[in-house]
């Protein structure tokens, strides 16, 4: 059964974009180079998505959804690119059929390294800007990636440098994953968040 409909190859200049029904899961917010949420990543089984979003639906990204979570995106391709019109939860009963289906298409468990299981990949933001970069936002970033660089168990997580985050006076500034931020963290503190338990 097809749950992701890719938009129909046709004349786009000769009638307006047709909407296409999105399903899968909530991968995290994506952003602008200067850190600004601009849409979602959506993950349908081994394909990702990037969405972007009208403005007034991208607050939901941080009080409403959980990375992992089955959602349902009405979008129209631009180009290369999707854009949102609307996001609803995915009902349970879908979001369970598509589980199944994604299992059934993964590898089985004897062909993956044991010692070695798929763990999702973690980004973590720094801002280097401005007033972070005095306040020791360089710092903060270097001392994160020599963490993640010598720690086997920081292998999933990602360090970036960013621009601006809007909060200069309680720098440096860095955003987790699920896009809360914290305001002058240590490195230990902020590692805290992302590090895999045992």
């Amino acid at each position: 059964m097809k749950t992701l409909y890719e938009p129909a190859v046709a004349d786009r200049q000769s009638a307006p974009p047709a909407g296409q029904v999105l399903k899968g899961q909530y991968a995290g917010a994506y952003r602008s180079d200067k850190g600004k949420i601009k849409g979602l990543l959506l993950q349908a089984g081994t394909a990702e998505y990037t969405i972007k979003l009208p403005k007034y639906l991208r607050p939901m990204l941080v009080r409403e959804l959980s990375p992992g979570e089955f959602v349902q995106v009405w979008a129209y391709a631009e180009g290369d690119r999707w854009r949102a019109i609307n996001v609803l939860p995915l009902p349970e009963c879908e979001a369970e059929t598509l589980r199944q289906q994604w299992e059934a298409f993964s590898p089985s468990p004897s062909s993956v390294t044991e010692a070695q299981p798929k763990q999702k990949r973690l980004c973590m933001e720094v801002c280097t800007k401005g007033k972070c970069y005095k306040q020791g936002g360089r710092q903060l970033h270097s001392a994160l990636q020599d963490a993640v660089d010598s720690d086997p168990d920081l292998s999933h997580v990602s360090i970036k440098a960013t621009g601006c985050m809007k909060a200069c006076k309680q720098g440096p500034n860095l955003r987790l994953p699920n896009g809360r931020m914290l305001h002058s963290p240590t490195p230990t503190e902020a590692l805290s968040r992302v590090k895999r338990n045992p």
